[in-house]
């Protein structure tokens, strides 16, 4: 028995792979990945075909004489189309254009269907590919010669896209790119020399074992500063959880702020705290049961019959977290955010494990300050409301006319004079109707939409500036808000300027408004595009100041001239002045000007002017206004 070897340590091979897949799904789910599964199913449906051939050839079962040549002519296909599903599975990990790759498949599969047409037409009559009783033999037929010439060409259909990729591929794929259609062409002539597939059934599982492998271990990652399970690690727990139907309790723990933290610390200080946190999380569940899922984020996956009081351990961390935590003879505060939701209880499946998720961590990010967050099935129809927004929201960047501009004016404190305004972004949706900003402006940032969103408010604000410029008026500028999404593209500053300039209106007509809490998200990148802008006379104001964590020695070096107090801090100051007294004298002290916002009554309009804070927006002086009121408002002023 020549082959029965080789042919039981292959089918051993592909069962574990097979019921290892089934066990512990790949991670990644792209195409590439579950193809591969496809292919290992086809490997193992060549390998019982060959089976059925050896144990025919030994003479241990009789089939009728059909029966043997329609296997005989399944295996001759065989051969040809394991090395296409190779081909193809090859072109997609080389490949990143998809057409093309479907393209390619469909011209080399077409050579193989006319082969499969012939061969199974021929099974009567024996001229094409004779039937051969010990199911070995080559004989010198046309479709031997056409099964060579066809397999050898595929093999190099295989070598020529990674020679053309190679630059792009790195690390095993392409080494690995390249030694299969090699092996597989070695594999091949053998065969045609010695009639033996030993090799080719050999070099298919070798290369499966390979793939398997690699394919696990590029997925499999550890997270090399606190040597906790990755994200990747996370959602294979997931898939299991779901698949197993166990009882679990997912926590997520993200630290507050984490970026203001490392920029005011330093990467030595902020890594320690990682892993100090990493530490005390591992000694609340275990190293197999926590995991960091991002840079300021870990996750717990709890037992539920392990841990019956999950609400105990959640208190326990918040409790941990009150606490400081020491660096060398430093001790330093942060605030955590706690989220958890109970599988199978809250969510069934895994889609609206998902769906649950993104939602607690949209809710930890917006809402912040130490708070905790306990899924409930409710929840879902808040998350479909958001899903609907984000949809209104892509619908709007197709529409651009279902974004509104409202103007908010900005008066001097002393002669009560119209001199700036702030440009309020609306979405005027067909099925939602009006949407204010709370409702819509954070999840256009957590979805990526509000950068093509800001620059239609941006092109708008340009068209009305334009509008004003055919009258005399007192207006300095308009300013349009600024997120950090804004400024991950590369040249966004030369962007903005150049959408401002082919308005046909000068830079200095245009103000920016950006938080606290962006400067330091992205400090480098953000005081570059201040520098490049504030060149060309662009107004800066620092927004929302007085709720963040001010990095001070940052914030002196950026070119802004204005700076906004945030309504917060404004309406503490009728109970207690001296928080804004104190900020108020320190940016003076800065040469900053100071705009008051959210100013709803003269009781704080006259604690405003007895500080000398210089400029005020609000309710007291005017609501937001559309476009046309907001023009008409301005001619009044200079008529005033």
């Amino acid at each position: 028995m020549p082959y029965i070897e080789s042919l039981l340590l292959s089918f051993v091979l592909m069962i574990f792979i097979l019921v290892d897949i089934l066990r512990l799904p790949l991670i990644n789910k792209d195409r590439g990945s579950r193809f591969f599964i496809e292919l290992a199913v086809s490997f193992f449906i060549f390998l019982i075909l060959s089976v059925l051939a050896t144990v025919l050839e030994e003479g241990y079962i009789r089939l009728p004489l059909m029966i043997c040549k329609i296997l005989w002519t399944l295996q001759f296909l065989s051969f040809p189309f394991i090395v296409i599903m190779w081909m193809h599975f090859n072109a997609m990990n080389v490949i990143d254009d998809q057409n093309l790759v479907r393209k390619l498949t469909a011209v080399h599969v077409l050579p193989y269907v006319v082969l499969s047409v012939i061969a199974i037409a021929d099974i009567g009559y024996q001229r094409f590919y004779p039937f051969d009783r010990s199911f070995v033999h080559l004989s010198s037929s046309p479709g031997t010669t056409y099964l060579m010439i066809l397999t050898l060409f595929y093999c190099v259909s295989m070598i020529l896209p990674t020679l053309g990729h190679r630059r792009e591929l790195h690390g095993s794929y392409l080494f690995l790119s390249l030694l299969m259609p090699s092996a597989l062409s070695i594999a091949l002539i053998t065969f045609r020399l010695t009639h033996s597939y030993v090799m080719f059934i050999m070099v298919n599982s070798f290369m499966m074992v390979l793939f398997y492998l690699i394919g696990q271990r590029d997925s499999i990652r550890v997270d090399p500063l606190t040597g906790l399970s990755s994200k990747e690690l996370f959602d294979r727990k997931i898939n299991k959880i779901f698949r197993s139907k166990s009882n679990y309790s997912i926590v997520f723990i993200e630290i507050e702020n984490f970026q203001f933290f490392k920029t005011r610390y330093g990467s030595m200080i902020s890594d320690e705290l990682l892993i100090l946190m990493s530490k005390y999380l591992i000694d609340v569940a275990s190293s197999s049961e926590t995991y960091r899922i991002a840079d300021d984020r870990f996750c717990l996956c709890l037992n539920s019959q392990r841990y019956h009081d999950i609400e105990h351990i959640i208190s326990q961390i918040k409790e941990r977290g009150d606490r400081p935590w020491t660096f060398g003879e430093k001790e330093l505060f942060i605030q955590m955010n706690i989220a958890a939701v109970a599988v199978p209880q809250q969510v069934r499946t895994q889609q609206e494990f998902d769906l649950a998720m993104n939602e607690l961590l949209l809710e930890m990010k917006t809402v912040g300050k130490n708070s905790t967050f306990m899924y409930s099935r409710e929840n879902s129809t808040t998350q479909q409301k958001k899903l609907n927004i984000i949809s209104a929201l892509r619908e709007s960047i197709r529409n651009p006319d279902q974004v509104i501009v409202h103007y908010q004016p900005i008066y001097e404190v002393k002669t009560e004079r119209l001199v700036s305004a702030e440009a309020l972004m609306r979405i005027d949706d067909r099925d939602l109707g009006f949407l204010p900003p709370s409702e819509f402006i954070t999840l256009a940032e957590q979805s990526g939409l509000i950068v093509p969103l800001t620059r239609i408010l941006l092109d708008k604000v340009c068209r009305t500036i334009r509008t004003l410029s055919s009258f005399d008026h007192s207006l300095e500028y308009i300013s349009v808000n600024l997120s950090a999404e804004d400024f991950e593209a590369k040249g966004v500053g030369k962007e903005l300027l150049c959408r401002i300039e082919n308005c046909g209106i000068l830079p200095h007509n245009i103000g920016f408004e950006i938080t606290e809490s962006v400067v330091l998200q992205s400090f480098e990148t953000v005081a570059k595009v201040m520098m490049e802008l504030s060149v060309k006379k662009i107004t800066f104001a620092l927004d929302d100041f007085g709720t963040g964590y001010s990095n001070f020695r940052a914030l002196m070096d950026l070119p802004y001239d204005f700076v906004k107090i945030d309504r917060s801090v404004i309406q503490k100051s009728t109970s207690n002045a001296t928080m804004l007294t104190l900020l108020t004298e320190m940016l003076h002290k800065m040469d900053k000007c100071i705009i008051a916002e959210g100013v709803e009554t003269l009781e704080q309009l006259n604690i405003i002017r007895d500080i000398n804070i210089e400029r005020v927006q609000g309710f007291f002086y005017s609501k937001p206004l559309d476009e046309d009121t907001f023009i008409s408002l301005v001619k009044d002023s200079d008529e005033r």
